[in-house]
């Protein structure tokens, strides 16, 4: 494996880091799973650096990867307001945009900034954290199952023609 560094990610990462989304979420859209992090730009990663925690992977070809650490609450996203999207009453942090490039997929690196964000959320006082995946991904639940994370809820998607559950892993 190549050298790869892990670090907060900066304004300036914003094209670098849009073109990683394009590139880590088009075989989604193959696969039939299309997201809005596919068609990324700029602006919006802008946006989330400035809001969120965002960490990217960077190797001497650049950035590669990233992955984004929120507190949203998954529940609170959902359309119908899903009961059993999360666990209420606890503090946790909200995993998203989780992408490598696709020349770099298979590398570990993916599995390097899931854990970047989990310390992260831990070292802020998260106790557990939570993202959303399509159930019938052919790769994306037994990923996340791998690194400790259970279903613990449905996340309909009136917008698109598959829904995604919810998975939590504890942090304790």
């Amino acid at each position: 494996m190549a050298d790869v560094s892990l670090r907060a990610a900066t304004i300036g990462d914003a094209d670098a880091l849009a073109a990683a989304y394009r590139s880590a979420y088009a075989e989604n859209r193959d696969l039939g799973f299309p997201a809005k992090a596919e068609s990324a730009t700029a602006a919006a990663v802008r946006e989330w650096v400035g809001e969120q925690q965002v960490f990217v992977a960077e190797t001497d070809e650049g950035v590669v990867g990233g992955v984004r650490l929120g507190t949203e609450d998954v529940a609170e996203q959902t359309s119908a307001g899903n009961q059993n999207a999360s666990r209420s009453g606890d503090d946790a942090a909200t995993i998203s945009r989780l992408g490598v490039r696709e020349r770099w997929k298979g590398e570990g690196i993916g599995s390097r900034l899931l854990e970047r964000a989990e310390r992260a959320a831990r070292e802020a006082g998260h106790t557990r954290v939570r993202l959303t995946t399509p159930d019938e991904h052919p790769f994306l639940p037994e990923f996340y199952h791998a690194h400790g994370y259970e279903i613990t809820g449905d996340y309909p998607l009136s917008f698109r023609e598959y829904d995604e559950v919810v998975m939590e892993k504890s942090l304790e």
